[in-house]
């Protein structure tokens, strides 16, 4: 009898549905993504075409969430599926130093636990082909196990340009030479995301007939320093020209050219996964690592990079899944980070691994429908750490939202179903609402031991890094003051004396300026500049007697130079005031080490 149902069998298996086939998965993670930064979500300034055809090909997601507002936290949470409170991998690595804040940081880890089994191992075991390209950024910086924690020791098959670095810090930075490893530096004016993504093709191209995959492809970009190239930057320049900026969007044609040069490496992919017969086969994913660098790449959302708000932590978020996700579907539930561990599970048929990613859920209802509802309607953020806000912890349940200030207690409440731009702080009209999310929170830190901040035994208010720059700093040189500044960057570090200091300009945008206020009217005939970064500069330097005429002293405007320094010299004269306004640069930010202005005797 058995051999009789065999053979039936073995007859009609050509009419028997085959199983269906694991689905190769390309996860595409974007550094610094602002939620507005794409046409999809709202961009008019970037031209994301491709970017834009995948959400039509796939769902978007309206609230979809980083699991914190700086870079390794979130990564390690994808990784792993669990809050970085859980992991205590709390700060980017390798976090601010404020030895004299009011609150002291606690002990957190500068990596993952081997014991822990992350996505790529999970995946891995169910026969799945891995590569990572790109940005890691998840190794104990001078820990003597530094080299244990490369992305080949946490479930890869292959890591190409994955290392320490939470941002291009090659001879080149975004151009070649790239110096990092598993990627050869090319030729002259290569741009690093077009390399990566070659690497990434040629990956898809070796394995895609032989088992499923999992290309986890992590940019660098659109992390500084703001670098493009230069056809790309043009065309934007052009453009901004005539723009109506009617959303008050981020107008910088270097960044636009980041933007476009991530659109174009989309589009490869995509278009490689259709050459392949593979694309009906392939998950794509694409969402960020926390908010975008600027306070204009959010939609108007509150905040962004760094911040405790939504413009923080509110990433792009797109799933396409063909056969199993409507094209052009839009879904309103809130999903985090922590949810594509399970997710990628569930999706390549393989079983889910709750003592694992415990605090991620799987996804795939929603990916079916839309209107479906997940069983979790709480998210967490805990942050203990000093960054552009104070220290602060946040709970989003359903439509209310509420952040907690660990220096002083203070409490922001918002209702973001009627006011998703946080700019109504509820707190004291609704205490008790204020009240049941702050002791869900608490319960929630205990549940997960989420390391909590003490008070600073040496704690100094005059020492604690946390003024900024005031205008017209006073130095002994003189009176400084900048036409911006990034976060402890302040511009009286370009005149104290140490090359380990720097200023650095709020962003990529130009022209940025520089000035110097002597503190009595000398004799100068030269100024030495140590720039920051290795790119060229197009600057002028002016001198004055009273801050309002000026005289060009050195024009290098329209130079294309790479130097660390410059050193000019000129005929005496006398000033009271100095300034250097740099109107063009090869990419990053505004930014010198040491102003040095050489004296007559």
């Amino acid at each position: 009898m058995k051999l009789m149902i065999a053979v039936i069998l073995f007859m009609f298996s050509g009419l028997l549905p085959a199983a269906a086939a694991k689905p190769n998965i390309v996860f595409l993670l974007v550094d610094d993504l602002g939620w507005a930064d794409f046409g999809c979500y709202g961009a008019e300034f970037h031209e994301t075409p491709n970017i834009d055809r995948l959400a039509a090909e796939g769902m978007m997601f309206s609230n979809g969430y980083s699991a914190c507002t700086v870079c390794s936290p979130s990564r390690a949470a994808i990784m792993t599926g669990c809050y970085p409170a859980r992991l205590h991998l709390t700060d980017w690595i390798a976090g601010h130093k404020r030895p004299y804040a009011k609150l002291a940081v606690p002990e957190w880890k500068m990596k993952i636990d081997h014991e822990r089994v992350t996505l790529p191992e999970a995946l891995k075991e169910g026969g799945y082909n891995t590569a990572f390209v790109g940005k890691w950024h998840l190794m104990p910086n001078g820990a003597t196990d530094f080299e244990e924690h490369y992305p080949t020791s946490h479930g890869f098959d292959i890591n190409i340009g994955g290392c320490e670095w939470g941002q291009p810090k090659g001879r080149g930075r975004y151009f070649s030479p790239f110096d990092l490893p598993g990627l050869d530096d090319g030729e002259p004016g290569d741009f690093l995301t077009d390399k990566l993504t070659d690497a990434a093709l040629g990956y898809i191209d070796g394995v895609a007939k032989e088992s499923p995959f999992l290309l986890y492809f992590a940019y660098y970009t659109l992390h500084g320093p703001i670098m493009a190239p230069p056809e790309i930057v043009e065309k934007y320049k052009n453009k901004a020209e005539t723009f109506v900026n009617s959303k008050n969007e981020f107008i910088n044609p270097a960044r636009a050219g980041m933007v476009e040069a991530l659109d174009h490496s989309v589009g490869r992919i995509m278009r490689r996964l259709n050459d392949l017969g593979i694309a009906e086969n392939t998950v794509v994913i694409l969402t960020g690592d926390n908010g975008g660098d600027h306070d204009h790449t959010t939609g108007g959302l509150n905040g962004y990079k760094g911040f405790s708000h939504e413009g923080g932590v509110r990433e792009p978020f797109i799933v396409k899944w063909p056969g199993r996700t409507a094209p052009g579907s839009r879904c309103d539930e809130m999903v985090i980070g922590t949810d594509f561990y399970p997710t990628m599970l569930e999706m390549a048929g393989l079983p889910l691994r709750p003592d694992q990613h415990m605090d991620g859920v799987s996804i795939v209802p929603l990916l079916e429908e839309s209107s479906e509802r997940l069983k979790r309607d709480t998210l967490y953020w805990h942050y203990p750490h000093y960054h552009r806000t104070m220290p602060y912890g946040a709970i989003r349940h359903r439509e209310w939202k509420l952040i907690e200030f660990f220096e002083d207690g203070a409490l922001e409440l918002y209702n973001l179903r009627e006011d998703p731009l946080e700019s109504i702080n509820l707190a004291a009209r609704h205490p008790e609402q204020a009240r049941e999310l702050l002791k869900r929170m608490t319960v929630w830190r205990s549940a997960v031991d989420a390391q909590m901040m003490r008070p600073n035994p040496n704690y100094d208010p005059e020492r604690n890094g946390k003024k900024r720059a005031r205008p017209g700093a006073r130095t002994e040189r003189g009176t400084v003051t900048a036409s911006s500044f990034e976060h402890s960057n302040w511009p009286e570090n370009a005149v104290d004396s140490n090359r380990q200091s720097r200023w650095a300009a709020r962003d990529g945008s130009v022209p940025q300026w520089w000035q110097l206020k002597l503190h009595e009217v000398r004799e100068l005939k030269g100024v030495n500049i140590f720039w920051k970064n290795r790119v060229w500069f197009s600057y002028k330097i002016e001198t004055s007697m009273d801050g309002r005429e000026w005289s060009t002293v050195v024009d290098q405007s329209g130079s294309r130079e790479v130097r660390n320094s410059s050193r000019h010299s000129f005929e005496p004269r006398a000033v009271r005031f100095l300034r250097i306004t740099v109107d063009d640069l090869g990419g990053g930010w505004v930014s010198f080490k040491e102003l040095e202005p050489v004296f007559a005797e």
